[in-house]
């Protein structure tokens, strides 16, 4: 019950006593005799210092109720400055909130660029040859490879399952050197002769300089007085020429072993012992002379890799004179040609045995190839290595580790299985295959790809695209799953590209693509390089 509440409570009762006070002294006086009119004065008097005591309570009630109002009244006057100065303050956070989400917006956008940004920074520092198409000599300070293999404790060459390998004895080219008996053996009556030898063999090498003087008689003719004679062989046309075998020598350790010209020059002087000292620009020029001599095998080669059953190319960058050029390679692993050119894709390989190549190709992911040949072979270890990347980039997927485990396994089986896979084995795989990538696009389709790496969608959607070609190899024995029989013997040219610096014309990088193909031809034929090198020279 409020103040006010009993206030009018109280003043009811009070006017409500007052009429019955009236009414009984009203009665009293006409009815009621003098004991009970004094009885009802005494309830008078009672009720009226009731009345009093009410009256009384009544005014210290309203003036207690008219303290608090007023308290009430100050206390929303202060209440309602106080909300005044919230609204000002409200109003000043709304405009200050205003401006924050502004700036937060710009902050989230700027955040969003350097997530993007420092994703692709992240996947650039984490790529290497592992992992993507970079060669291996493009992270020279790169970690240490893993290998799986146990150690044995064993030197290198004597592991379980390798053969043991022993030198050879030659046959003895001086008179064998007797090693007298000791007079601690000869004179001890306990040791006697069991009549075997032990032979061991010195085989040392030595470098002979034959020098021929080919010597024609001069006439002169009386009438015209023009000098002859009889003619010489063919190249010799200096006074002082150099054989096949110098040349050969000089040949290999300037354009096979990456030897320089200077250190070729020094190389041979040293080893005869400053009796042949060749000139620079001799050591040079071999390169253009082998090229002329080497031009029909060369051609024969390119008409046989033309005809050939499966043939594989890969091509890399040269280095003229700071302008990139390419160098287009094909084999069908027993013949190689290199081929320096202007440009790769179709500018390139219409100047090569791929043009008019009718077989199975076996290649990189470059589209420019599926424009020739009837069937073809993507390799397999590039695709390897772009899952591992996937992997590492993606860790909360799992297809890439999956389809890296199968490919794995695609390729384990193949070398064990010499003659042909099965027909149900190969079905099985090609469906594991496609069950991956189903696999892949449920997991993309959850967690779509963000722009700052793609590649992992990309490569499933390459390999469903592909499919054929990737696993071409599983019913065609004769063809290997990767390129890297190509990838092995462009090596050999990035390591002249590596050693030469910049090449200074398109000539010498040809040059050095002919001395590749006629070396490494004879190589995967185990011919003897030298005497190849040694024959070209003596045409």
């Amino acid at each position: 019950m409020t103040l006010q509440e009993a206030h009018a409570l109280q003043r009811r009762e009070l006017i409500s006593l007052r009429a019955e006070n009236k009414r009984l002294q009203k009665q009293a006086s006409v009815l009621f005799p003098n004991e009970e009119k004094e009885a009802l004065e005494r309830r008078i008097r009672h009720l009226e210092n009731t009345i009093k005591t009410l009256e009384f309570k009544h005014s210290e009630s309203r003036k207690l109720h008219l303290s608090r109002i007023n308290s009430l009244v100050s206390t929303n006057r202060r209440l309602l400055d106080e909300v005044e100065s919230l609204q000002s303050q409200v109003s000043s956070l709304i405009n200050e909130n205003e401006y924050n989400l502004k700036r937060a917006e710009i902050a989230e956008k700027e955040v969003a660029l350097l997530n993007g940004t420092n994703k692709r920074l992240e996947k650039k520092l984490n790529t290497n040859f592992e992992n993507s198409s970079l060669p291996s000599s493009a992270l020279p300070f790169r970690k240490r490879v893993p290998n799986s293999r146990k150690p044995t404790g064993k030197k290198p060459g004597g592991q379980p399952g390798h053969k043991a390998y022993e030198a050879v004895r030659l046959t003895p080219t001086k008179e064998p050197v007797h090693i007298p008996v000791p007079d601690s053996i000869s004179n001890n009556p306990d040791c006697y002769p069991t009549g075997k030898q032990i032979v061991k063999q010195l085989v040392d090498i030595q470098v002979i300089v034959n020098v021929t003087d080919f010597i024609a008689d001069e006439y002169r003719n009386r009438k015209t007085g023009s000098r002859i004679h009889a003619p010489f062989p063919a190249g010799l046309t200096n006074k002082v020429n150099y054989g096949p075998s110098v040349k050969a020598f000089a040949f290999l350790l300037n354009n096979y072993y990456n030897v320089s010209i200077q250190k070729t020059k020094q190389c041979i002087s040293d080893m005869t012992k400053g009796v042949v000292d060749l000139s620079a620009g001799t050591i040079s020029n071999l390169s253009s002379e082998f090229s002329t001599s080497t031009e029909s095998e060369r051609a024969k080669i390119f008409s046989l890799l033309i005809h050939s059953n499966v043939l594989y190319s890969d091509a890399t960058v040269s280095n003229v004179n700071g302008t990139r050029k390419a160098v287009i390679l094909c084999t069908d692993k027993e013949h190689v040609l290199y081929q320096h050119l202007e440009h790769k894709g179709h500018d390139g390989l219409t100047k090569t045995p791929v043009e008019n190549h009718k077989g199975t190709l076996v290649h990189d992911h470059d589209k420019s190839y599926y424009s020739y040949g009837s069937n073809h072979q993507e390799c397999i270890a590039h695709v390897l290595r772009y899952l591992i990347g996937a992997q590492e980039n993606e860790p909360h997927l799992k297809w890439h580790k999956q389809m890296h485990a199968l490919l794995q396994k695609m390729i384990h089986i193949r070398k064990k299985t010499k003659n042909g896979i099965p027909k149900e084995k190969v079905n099985a795989l090609i469906q594991r295959y496609e069950s991956i990538l189903l696999l892949a696009e449920e997991e993309y389709t959850e967690h779509p790809p963000g722009k700052e790496y793609m590649d992992g969608y990309n490569l499933q959607k390459r390999l469903r695209a592909y499919q054929d070609s990737h696993l071409y190899f599983l019913s065609h024995p004769e063809v290997d799953p990767t390129n890297n029989i190509s990838e092995r013997e462009l090596r050999k040219f990035k390591r002249k590209q590596k050693q030469a610096v910049v090449l200074r014309s398109n000539t010498g990088g040809q040059h050095i693509c002919d001395a590749l193909t006629i070396i490494e031809t004879a190589r995967t034929q185990n011919k003897n390089v030298y005497d190849t090198v040694e024959k070209a020279f003596a045409k």
